[in-house]
C-alpha cells in the first residue's frame, strides 16, 4: 500500500524520538545514491549438526537474524544460510538533505538516509528535489556500542520510504487547463491588457506606476520579434 497524499508535513530538522516508528512526510534534495543491492527479507538456516532447516525468519532493519539453538537436536550450531529457501528484495539507500530555501540563516543543512525498496528503487536521483513519505526508525549499526563520552548506546536513524514524489510531479498540479489557456489567449487580445495588469498589482497602494510596471514586466518573458 502506497500512501500518496499524507496531509501532515515534517521537517528533517524537527525529527525527534517521538517520531520513531511513526509515519512522517519530509522533503529535501537527494545528495547521494547507492547502487542496488539484494537485501535479506525471509531468512532460512540449516543446522550444521543434524541438517534441520530453521525458519523462515523475517529480516527487519539492519540487525542480523541468527538462531540461538536448533529445535530438532538442541545443538548450538553452526548454522548455515540456506540459499535456496532465503528470499531477497532490492535495496537502495539515498541521502536526503534539507532544501537550501528551508535552512535557517547561519545553520548547516541537516540530512537523513532514506531506504528505498522494491518498486521505489531509482525513484530519486542526486540533485533532484523530492518528497518522501515513510516510517522514521532507528538503524542498528554493527559495532555501535557504548559511546565513551556518554556511556550509553546511541543508534542512528533512517526513513524507510513508502512513497517518493519527484518535484516535477509536485508542480504538475499547477499546470494550466485547456480552459485557462483559452482565457489567457482571450485576455492577450485586449489592447488595454498591460494597464489592467499594472493596476492589479497592489491595488490598495495609490500611484507608484513605474514601480508597478517594473514588477509587471518581471512576471513575463519572451523572445524579441521583428514585426517589421
Amino acid at each position: 500500500v502506497r500512501i500518496t497524499e499524507m496531509p501532515v508535513r515534517d521537517s528533517l530538522r524537527d525529527l525527534r524520538e517521538q517520531h520513531l516508528n511513526a509515519l512522517v512526510k519530509v522533503s529535501g534534495v537527494v545528495t547521494r545514491r547507492t547502487g542496488v543491492f539484494p537485501q535479506l527479507r525471509l531468512v532460512c538456516f540449516t543446522c550444521g549438526q543434524c541438517g534441520y532447516m530453521l525458519g523462515p525468519f523475517q529480516q527487519n532493519g539492519a540487525r542480523e537474524v541468527r538462531p540461538g539453538s536448533c529445535p530438532n537436536c538442541q545443538g548450538m550450531g553452526p548454522f548455515r544460510l540456506n540459499q535456496e529457501k532465503t528470499v531477497y528484495r532490492n535495496y537502495q539507500k539515498v541521502t536526503l538533505q534539507e532544501s537550501p530555501g528551508t535552512v535557517p540563516p547561519g545553520r548547516v543543512p541537516r540530512y537523513k538516509d532514506v531506504i528505498l525498496l522494491a518498486d521505489l528503487i531509482d525513484r530519486a536521483r542526486p540533485g533532484q528535489e523530492v518528497e518522501v513519505t515513510g516510517v522514521y526508525m532507528y538503524a542498528h549499526q554493527a559495532g555501535a556500542g557504548n559511546v565513551p563520552y556518554t556511556g550509553f548506546p546511541v543508534f542512528g536513524t533512517v526513513i524507510e520510504a513508502n512513497f517518493v514524489q519527484q518535484r516535477e510531479d509536485l508542480m504538475a498540479q499547477y499546470s494550466l487547463t485547456d480552459q485557462e489557456k483559452r482565457e489567457i489567449l482571450q485576455l492577450a487580445k485586449d489592447p488595454k491588457i498591460a494597464q489592467k495588469i499594472i493596476r492589479s498589482i497592489a491595488p490598495s497602494i495609490y500611484g507608484h506606476t513605474h514601480m508597478k510596471t517594473a514588477v509587471a514586466l518581471s512576471l513575463f518573458g519572451g523572445m524579441q520579434k521583428n514585426v517589421g
